[in-house]
């Protein structure tokens, strides 16, 4: 039971904690205010929701690497957290004890964040410090989340939300026009690159770990299809693998590493040697770079192509420029969208270049027009066009969304089904939207700016 002790000009409350033992709490200025300050604890242990003082000065960072040892999350995930966890959360909080971090502290330093990075950068930040702090009350380290909610709202001015969701999509033509300017640029494989993105919806991990024997094109004309299984990844931590029964270090390398010469690899990353037996159920890890991972959301599907698009897939097969990937790097290695992808090859295919000739160390450039209306659209901008375009067609929307590898919520995505007729639909309405867009005049539809503020007025 508590009760209270005279300590200099002050009282200082003993009160017991739940496993029996007794903690303190100084610096009250009357014996009234502490023993009511210590019952209030234990009236808290007994309801169950004591949350310890004291354990609110754990350091932040220490309670980062706690929860790094127990968090379970996927490999790709797992080295997002760590980047942003190291490059930005630790930085500022790593010292600080996690029951000092208040709701002011915490807005003045994501007005910090919005200053120096991009939205999409800021939310991925937030995301992982709210499943720290939510994690930590929990752990009951703090008895609350002091990052504010969207809900609650604050003094201040009022800032207005922005109509325009920032993406920029390509019509059936745009999107024929950048795959013209990827072929001139880099070949026939580029072409087809992006014509698979545009008329699948393919998100670019998916298109990076396509593997030539999840193209399917023995079909009849409207049956040709792709099966997404994989998503190609660069990781700077390892991955894992769970044997299968029959596995070799060379299957293995083969499945998930897309080549079987680095199974010497996988061997030295789990000191194995190679006449060494595995067993079905062991789990093996991967050495860092390329690997394929399941896709995002697990969203395994497979996909009818239309026909001209099972035409150009076959032709680019028969090229053989990779014996696992259907889209290889420029040098016949796994395919990586860096800032030398995005310099060198996505900004000419939208935005153009003038000619010019051959340098040391690199080839000559073909001059490239600039694909009007799409100004600033990055790779997955195809992906939200392949969308639209399903809309515009007006498919059944649970054809489309698991099209796009989500699932609906709710009712309608416990009933709602799709249909092969659902699927022959879809598969139709890419192909004219291909024969289309091979007019001269742009199909309908003004450039996506000059329609947004068309609106907005």
């Amino acid at each position: 039971m508590a009760y209270a002790e005279k300590r200099g000009r002050t009282w200082r409350v003993r009160y017991q904690l739940p496993n029996g033992k007794y903690d303190s709490q100084s610096g009250f200025d009357t014996k009234q205010d502490a023993l009511d300050w210590g019952r209030a604890q234990e009236t808290d242990v007994q309801r169950k929701v004591f949350v310890n003082p004291s354990d609110g000065r754990k350091r932040f960072g220490d309670w980062v690497d706690e929860w790094r040892q127990v968090v379970n999350v996927a490999e790709l995930s797992s080295q997002t957290y760590a980047s942003r966890i190291n490059s930005v959360i630790l930085p500022r909080w790593q010292d600080t004890p996690i029951g000092d971090i208040t709701s002011m502290s915490y807005r003045a330093w994501q007005a910090q964040l919005r200053k120096a990075y991009k939205k999409n950068y800021v939310d991925g930040i937030e995301g992982v410090m709210r499943m720290l702090l939510d994690d930590a009350v929990e752990e009951r380290l703090v008895p609350f989340n002091p990052m504010p909610t969207g809900s609650r709202r604050r003094r201040g001015r009022h800032v207005p939300v922005e109509a325009d969701d920032g993406y920029v999509w390509p019509t059936p033509r745009q999107a024929r026009l950048v795959a013209e300017n990827a072929r001139q640029l880099r070949g026939f494989q580029w072409y087809v690159m992006i014509l698979t993105v545009a008329y699948t919806g393919l998100r670019m991990g998916e298109v990076a770990g396509l593997r030539r024997d999840q193209v399917r094109l023995l079909a009849v004309e409207h049956g040709k299809s792709i099966r997404v299984q994989w998503q190609g990844q660069w990781l700077t931590e390892p991955a894992t693998h769970t044997v299968s029964k029959g596995d070799t270090l060379e299957s293995i390398a083969a499945l998930r590493l897309a080549d079987a010469k680095r199974a010497a690899d996988i061997g030295e990353a789990n000191d194995l040697g190679p006449t060494d037996r595995l067993r079905a159920g062991q789990r093996l890890l991967l050495p860092k770079g390329f690997t394929l991972l399941p896709p995002k959301y697990s969203s395994y599907r497979t996909l009818i192509i239309p026909p001209f698009l099972g035409e150009l897939l076959g032709e680019l097969l028969a090229e053989n420029r990779h014996e696992y990937l259907v889209f290889p790097s420029q040098r016949g290695r796994p395919l990586r969208v860096d800032d030398q992808f995005y310099g060198r090859f996505w900004h000419p295919a939208i935005d153009g270049q003038e000619e010019e000739p051959s340098r040391r160390g690199r080839r000559a450039q073909p001059a490239l027009p600039a694909v009007e209306g799409i100004t600033d659209m990055v790779p997955h901008g195809l992906r939200h066009g392949h969308k639209v375009w399903l809309d515009e067609q007006g498919h059944a929307r649970v054809a489309v969304e698991e099209r796009m590898g989500h699932k609906l919520k709710g009712v309608e995505g416990t009933y709602s089904h799709t249909s092969p007729e659902m699927e022959l639909g879809i598969v139709k309405g890419l192909q004219r939207a291909w024969e289309t867009s091979q007019g001269e005049q742009p199909e309908a539809g003004p450039d996506w700016r000059k329609w947004r503020q068309a609106q907005a007025s």
